[in-house]
């Protein structure tokens, strides 16, 4: 798998009954097969967090067998250690190569706390382990320090970066150093010329070749109309997944907006 390019945090599309529709998953990545480097099942944009384990496993299944399993990363979004750990292994009989997590949930979890959950997960894995970096979902905040010294794990790839006031440059290139490849987690901090090496933004459900020029282009004209289309989609909403299916649905891309009670 290539670590530069768009990355599509894959919304979940679900039927009429709650399950997950291989026929609109297959619509959904056929949408960015030309233009996107991979894709992040179960992640926030997919209602990861609310999934039942049977949704999350069949997401991640469809998307597996649907696409080069080589260009899939499995989101992983579990309070707890063990139960991160129960779904990698799942993930991993499925053929999953690479997954990605956050720190525990609770504002009550310590900087060592997070480090050893990253350290735990690395090593009784056996996967590729990317960082999901936010506060929203864990309810709690991982220092630089921290991100540079989970990034010292041999099989630490990458990063989602979804921290809204954006990172500076200098950062960014630290974390690069250490081996990780930077992925741009919002869609306002697209197009800004920073050093990255991809985005994983929820606008690449919807627009994936403009994410693609939001990569390769520091032009403020892309940057405003990335902007546009994030209002107009309400990306910036707390239910921004809710618009997206929505929007889907209405180019025939999806069978049903439904979502997940409790989003």
């Amino acid at each position: 798998m290539s670590n530069r390019g768009v990355f599509v945090p894959l919304v979940t599309p679900l039927d009429d009954a709650g399950d997950v529709c291989r026929q609109s998953v297959r619509q959904l990545l056929a949408l960015s097969r030309f233009t996107a480097s991979g894709y992040l099942p179960c992640l926030t944009s997919g209602e990861g967090w609310l999934l039942s384990r049977s949704q999350w496993e069949a997401m991640v299944r469809y998307t597996l067998e649907l696409t080069d399993p080589a260009t899939v990363i499995v989101g992983i979004e579990r309070p707890t250690t063990g139960e991160v750990l129960e779904h990698a292994q799942v993930a991993r009989g499925l053929g999953a190569k690479a997954i990605m997590l956050a720190s525990p949930f609770g504002a009550e979890v310590d900087q060592s706390s997070t480090f050893e959950h990253y350290r735990q997960v690395h090593d009784a894995s056996g996967l590729d382990i990317y960082i999901y970096n936010e506060t929203s979902l864990s309810g709690n905040v991982t220092t630089f320090d921290t991100l540079l010294a989970v990034a010292e794990l041999p099989r630490v790839v990458g990063i989602k970066d979804s921290i809204e006031s954006g990172r500076e440059p200098s950062q960014i290139t630290e974390l690069r150093k250490r081996g990780l490849a930077y992925y741009i987690g919002w869609e306002h901090h697209l197009a800004l010329g920073l050093p990255v090496d991809g985005n994983v933004a929820s606008l690449a459900n919807l627009e994936p070749a403009l994410c693609r020029l939001g990569l390769e282009s520091a032009d403020p004209a892309v940057h405003a109309e990335i902007v546009r289309l994030s209002d107009a989609y309400s990306l910036r909403s707390d239910d921004w997944y809710r618009h997206v299916k929505r929007e889907l649905k209405a180019r025939g891309i999806i069978t049903s907006d439904r979502t997940l009670p409790g989003g």
